[in-house]
């Protein structure tokens, strides 16, 4: 507590620079905890740990330090002069312009679901998942599904299913559309009194066995507008409480090639090219898949083709889907490299299925020990991953992978193992670029497949998946990579347009109270107070009070912020023992 106070006493006293528009305090020698705070706030990412402290707005900074301030004391290291808080007060002209509505494109917002499943020396362990808005039947009957390039049939549940993990979620009624049939697995409409197919899909750890169903299915809400179709899919009747129960999204629909859907009419992919199709796109069973790298972007998913925006070059690299009769959207790995440093696991051969249901890099078990020593990396001093990050290069066919800690890292705190050093005491090289207190651990879980997907197979996740926009073209059999545009994340203080907003609220406030005292102290001096004495000891207690004003103002103003989300990523190594599954 004592630490917090004096972070705000900094800020109070420090005040502004001369022109009014440039913060420049130093984060050297704040704690872990204050930089993860400070790191998930206004960097890209979205790690940190609960209830971290010191959570700090500044503005964009400048090339001129000299007039830069210690945040927390310690090291005199500016965080401005890294050039990693350049996110707040920017201008129109660096977002991406907008481009034209494309009718030949159908696009559905994506949420992002988090859902905790261990929690291992403090750390938090997640399974994540990109959902959105589909509706069914007629009349419409709202769901959300996660959107899976790593399955390949529609799956709902429906009032089949009598469980508690189905009635958790909205169930498909059968009996509440007028248009939908019951079908076999071999697409044959069923008769009311015969027999039903049944299917049981197995999903990670846990499984959903179904009956079939065809019914049209709807982009929005609006089950007569024009983006629908008829497709047929699993509703269904059992749903095991492992990993299902706990997920926010209703059902799945599977993005993987045709050969992994259960039958032909099951493929969502060769169903919606006919609406595209008739949109006049030249890509009808082309998608493309757009992460959002922080909460003030959307994550998107866009049918019949390709949206240019989010594109930072405009250039797409293309690559051959290898093996398509699996139904995985799976690559040859040419090379794997740290730094440059070729690692001699691929050099006989390795694949990579890109796959939106996993938030890590999966990578085979024989490999894990030596990337995870690769690339684990102490922070920053100013408590980031990227500057200090080695770089991990996947070659493909057609183009390089590139990620460094930024992509693939979480930071992580633990007990310094060096005694702090007196301000202004010599440093030796390394202590001048790291931090002995925080680690940059690598994002990475095993995952073991037998012949013939495996067992040389690599996960593409999220780390791959934020940094490319990637599209997937079922027609030719190959996937895109461009490098993402993402615009830059706006830094603003709970409740206000800016931190100057915030600042001119403050200081309005302590400029009112100090004229009651003053206007106090003049009645005073004049004898015009109803009782003096109780007066002065008044103007004695409001001068204390005033004294105090600017940092207890700062501080309940900041105390907004204090609340951070734990972050992703593990530093042991989970494990997959099957796909598809969400992790």
């Amino acid at each position: 507590m004592m630490q917090l106070y004096m972070i705000f006493a900094a800020l109070a006293s420090a005040g502004r620079h001369q022109d009014q528009s440039v913060w420049k305090p130093d984060f050297a020698g704040c704690s872990s905890q204050q930089l993860l705070s400070v790191h998930s706030q206004l960097n890209t990412g979205t790690s940190s740990r609960a209830g971290a402290e010191g959570t700090l707005i500044p503005r964009r900074g400048s090339d001129d330090l000299s007039q830069g301030f210690s945040v927390c004391g310690g090291q005199n290291v500016s965080y401005f002069q890294k050039g990693m808080l350049e996110v707040a007060n920017q201008s129109s002209s660096n977002l991406p312009a907008a481009t034209p509505h494309r009718p030949d494109l159908l696009t559905v917002d994506l949420q992002r679901t988090q859902t905790s499943v261990d929690v291992v020396d403090d750390v938090i362990y997640y399974k994540s998942a990109y959902f959105g808005s589909l509706s069914v039947g007629t009349p419409a009957q709202n769901l959300t599904v996660v959107f899976d390039t790593g399955s390949g049939n529609l799956i709902l549940p429906s009032t089949y299913c009598h469980s508690a993990v189905c009635k958790v979620h909205k169930r498909f009624r059968r009996s509440a559309s007028s248009t939908a049939h019951d079908v076999d697995g071999n697409g044959r409409v069923v008769r009311p009194d015969d027999a039903r197919d049944q299917l049981t899909i197995s999903f990670g750890t846990g499984e959903v066995t179904g009956v079939f169903v065809e019914d049209n299915v709807c982009f929005g809400a609006d089950a007569h507008s024009q983006s629908c179709v008829s497709m047929k899919f699993v509703a269904a009747t059992e749903m095991s409480e492992d990993p299902f129960k706990d997920f926010t999204f209703d059902g799945v629909l599977g993005l993987g090639l045709p050969t992994l859907s259960h039958a032909s009419g099951f493929s969502f992919l060769e169903s919606v090219s006919v609406l595209t199709k008739e949109k006049g796109s030249a890509y009808a069973k082309t998608f493309a898949l757009f992460l959002a790298s922080h909460e003030e972007e959307t994550s998107k998913i866009t049918f019949g083709g390709w949206d240019e925006q989010h594109l930072d070059d405009n250039e797409v690299r293309w690559n051959p889907v290898v093996e398509p009769e699996f139904g995985h959207w799976m690559l040859e790995i040419k090379s794997l490299r740290v730094d440059g440093q070729v690692l001699s696991f691929c050099e006989k051969g390795c694949k990579a299925v890109v796959d939106s249901g996993t938030s890590l890099l999966g990578v085979p078990s024989d490999i894990f020990p030596e990337l995870y020593e690769l690339l684990n990396h102490a922070a920053s001093l100013e408590g980031e991953c990227h500057s200090q990050s080695p770089h991990l290069e996947i070659e493909l066919d057609g183009l390089t992978l590139t990620l460094d800690g930024d992509d693939f890292a979480h930071l992580e705190e633990h007990q310094s193992a060096n005694v702090t050093q007196e301000w202004g005491s010599q440093r030796t090289n390394s202590q001048d670029q790291t931090r002995d207190d925080m680690t940059c651990s690598p994002m990475l879980m095993t995952i073991d497949l037998p012949e013939p997907i495996g067992p040389k197979l690599f996960i593409l996740g999220e780390p791959v998946l934020r940094k490319y926009y990637t599209i997937y073209d079922a027609e030719r059999q190959r996937i895109g990579f461009g490098l993402a545009q993402h615009t830059p994340k706006q830094a603003r203080i709970l409740g206000y347009e800016s931190e100057e907003a915030w600042f001119d609220e403050a200081e309005k406030e302590a400029m009112l109270e100090e004229q009651k005292v003053v206007q106090k102290n003049q009645r005073i001096e004049h004898g015009t107070a109803p009782d003096i004495e109780a007066e002065k000891k008044t103007v004695v207690n409001n001068k204390a009070k005033n004294s105090r004003l600017p940092f207890l103002a700062i501080a309940a103003l900041l105390g907004l912020l204090l609340a951070a989300s734990s972050y992703n990523g593990r530093p042991a190594a989970p494990t997959l023992d099957n796909k598809p599954c969400w992790i």
